[in-house]
């Protein structure tokens, strides 16, 4: 558990027995606010990076705000996570997981005066918000990128989920390396896991071993990375520039940027003016950027810059038809684009990625 400012209760059990104290703050109180990471602040990747846009918001608000942090909580230990946190005041608490999301659902409901904003979740509700940035933009860099570099016109992806954010994630690389060379393929091996460094290399090495020559990842260490560098192949950072991590390797990363955004519902909080939102913000959002390429010829740079400005501008959809599944099915006819709704609840792969979904 992480906690900061000076009022913050210290610890779990101090938080278990602090269930007598009133739901809402006094007006001249500092809004408490609570953050619920599915991985270890120290992951370098998802959490490091909710953990460094908690200590931006920090910076911004300064005492206005306490903040109470609860790191590495597996989804059946959530709920009793979450009540400790309402019962000792937390007025706004952010869940930083789709793992947490049906969770967070029911908390919702049973604490009607807290505020909820749950990361990469699908629905709102009076007292829940949805937050998120459009990822996807980056992963179809990533698979232009990929499939310049490829020599095996193989793709490795170590996933973590089959959860929708992790599908279309896999498609749209996928797409960006179709708009390159059409004869590329993606292999996939499944961690189960958001964060477990061990697991991850093993799938990456799985993927090597299998004929791929650039990796792709969905999880959050940067272990698949370190292989790719040990291996002398190439590979793409997670939610954090992961550079250092393997210098000779890495391409670039999508770097995650919450903290203005938790300023932002914050201060909303101060005001009275929170309401629920969806968010979904793009490269032009400040929500994600882009890490420097690097280890690319100024050739395959500038094509990934040239995709980078499609993306902004809107010339390039990575959801524009015509697209077909696995099973033969068009899903994306010719002339359409799927909206937001349908990216997000995606439950198919694309015809030419190596995967099934785990039993």
């Amino acid at each position: 558990m992480t906690l900061s400012r000076r009022n913050v209760l210290a610890g779990a059990s101090a938080l278990a027995a602090s269930t007598a104290l009133p739901m809402a703050a006094r007006a001249n109180d500092p809004l408490g606010v609570g953050f619920v990471l599915i991985g270890p602040v120290g992951d370098f990747g998802w959490s490091t990076m909710h953990d460094v846009g908690r200590r931006r918001m920090e910076e911004v608000l300064g005492d206005a705000v306490t903040t109470t942090q609860v790191e590495a909580v597996a989804p059946p230990d959530f709920d009793r996570v979450v009540t400790t946190l309402a019962r000792a005041g937390t007025r706004l608490i952010f869940t930083t997981s789709f793992s947490y999301f049906q969770p967070t659902l029911r908390m919702a409901e049973q604490f009607p005066d807290v505020m909820f904003e749950n990361a990469t979740g699908t629905a709102t509700r009076d007292n829940l918000a949805i937050y998120n940035a459009r990822f996807y933009e980056g992963r179809y860099i990533q698979g232009v990128i990929a499939a310049l570099k490829s020599q095996t016109k193989q793709i490795g992806y170590v996933a973590a989920f089959p959860v929708p954010e992790v599908i279309h994630a896999i498609n749209t690389v996928m797409r960006g390396a179709w708009s390159v060379d059409p004869e590329m393929r993606i292999r996939v091996v499944w961690a189960n896991a958001w964060f477990n460094p061990g697991v991850e290399a093993d799938a990456a090495r799985a993927l090597i071993d299998q004929g791929c020559d650039v990796l792709c990842q969905h999880t959050d260490s940067p272990a698949p990375l370190q292989l790719a560098e040990e291996r002398g192949i190439h590979g793409f950072g997670q939610a954090s520039d992961m550079t250092r991590f393997a210098p000779n390797a890495h391409l670039t990363s999508s770097i995650n940027n919450w903290g203005d955004y938790y300023a932002a519902r914050a201060q909303a909080m101060i005001d009275g003016t929170w309401a629920p939102a969806d968010t979904w913000g793009g490269l032009d959002s400040g929500m994600f950027q882009l890490a420097p390429f690097t280890n690319l010829d100024p050739e395959q740079a500038s094509h990934a810059e040239r995709v980078v400005a499609g993306l902004r501008d809107g010339s390039i959809d990575p959801f524009a038809g015509p697209i077909v599944n696995q099973a033969g099915e068009e899903v994306i006819a010719e002339g359409e684009s799927l909206d937001d709704d349908a990216i997000r609840s995606m439950n198919y792969f694309y015809q030419g990625i190596d995967v099934s979904m785990p039993g």
